[in-house]
């Protein structure tokens, strides 16, 4: 029989071992940050649906970002200190109208390249009430809602001042097109998000291409789908060279926002229905056929026990084992963004 204090050491080695492990995958929050002004949502209210952020430089403090609400026909500028946000002016991006009222551009991701945000609109088709006592007028508005959402909008931003510049907005319909073009998205062609239907969350520019990030449809429930084409293709009419990349992200889980982070990008990757399921953050180089995984997100809950989507993610600087995120959470006041420092490489 072996000694037992011998026996002892080696499980008390291993168990070390193992929590060691384990702490480096541990996602450690850095605390909420404040937010100072008002980011602006729904009916000019208190946003509660923010969904993509986006700054002009990847590295130190301040830095002048461009923020959009799902529920807003506007972006709105932003100041980020190291622990707050200030809000700044709101940008308009479309004017879209149905009856005379607003449509939103449902937008839902951010990016920033070369003095240009782009911000992404859905693509999605919004919920049809089969309940309403007109459905003529319903199937109308679901339209309107389609052809609102289904818009990239480029703004530039002036490279010394970061000011951006309100009637520099542009708007393309190509993403739309493409989308359409893919044999991939016909199943999907007419059916609500909840029923798989084309939802795009995330946009990130990577060496001169745009890849856009879809929440749905998730590819046999288990492949999410991104499409990349050559930046120039959407507002100065170049070739596409459109290439669809379907990654492995976990079951049921699409993607929810990307952002570009060393040579390649950071993928939030969440379920597509809106019912359950985990967050996750991997790294992608943007042209393999799979993922680094990087750290599964903690829950993030009200004092009500009301649970908070993350929804915008935005790297904010990085050490040699770890790189810090900004999260914005759906559903939550203003975001109530917090900085969390997860494992990298």
């Amino acid at each position: 029989m072996k000694p037992l204090m011998p026996m002892f050491k080696s499980a008390l080695l291993a168990l070390t071992t193992m929590f060691a492990a384990t702490a480096q995958v541990a996602a450690t929050d850095t605390g909420e940050w404040k937010v100072e002004g008002e980011l602006i949502g729904k009916r000019d209210r208190v946003a509660e649906d923010l969904s993509g952020i986006a700054c002009t430089t990847d590295s130190g403090f301040p830095r002048t970002c461009l923020i959009v609400d799902d529920e807003q026909q506007a972006a709105q500028v932003a100041t980020l200190t190291d622990g707050a946000i200030t809000a700044g002016a709101l940008v308009p991006l479309i004017d879209d109208k149905f009856d005379g009222k607003p449509v939103e551009l449902d937008g839902e991701g951010v990016a920033f390249a070369d003095n240009f945000f782009y911000v992404v609109g859905s693509h999605g088709r919004p919920r049809h009430d089969k309940a309403a006592i007109d459905q003529a007028r319903e199937s109308a508005r679901v339209a309107a809602g389609l052809a609102a959402s289904s818009k990239l909008v480029r703004l530039k931003s002036d490279s010394a001042t970061g000011a951006i510049a309100p009637e520099s907005a542009m708007q393309s319909s190509a993403l739309a097109k493409l989308i359409a073009a893919e044999a991939l998205f016909a199943p999907s062609a007419g059916k609500e998000l909840e029923d798989g239907g084309v939802t795009v969350e995330g946009i990130a520019v990577v060496g001169q291409r745009l890849f856009a990030g879809f929440r749905g449809p998730v590819i046999d429930d288990k492949s999410a789908v991104i499409l990349s084409a050559a930046l120039g293709h959407f507002f100065e009419g170049q070739a596409a060279n459109a290439t669809l990349h379907l990654l492995p992200l976990g079951p049921g889980r699409g993607v929810r926002d990307l952002a570009a982070f060393d040579k390649g990008m950071l993928i939030l990757a969440g379920p597509m229905r809106d019912i359950g399921g985990t967050f996750t953050v991997y790294w992608w180089d943007g042209a393999s056929n799979s993922a680094k995984l990087l750290i599964d997100l903690p829950d993030f809950v009200s004092d009500k026990g009301k649970q908070w989507k993350p929804e915008a993610l935005l790297p904010l600087d990085r050490d040699a084992s770890s790189v810090r995120v900004l999260v914005l959470l759906d559903s939550a006041k203003q975001g109530k963004p917090r900085a969390l420092r997860i494992p990298y490489p």
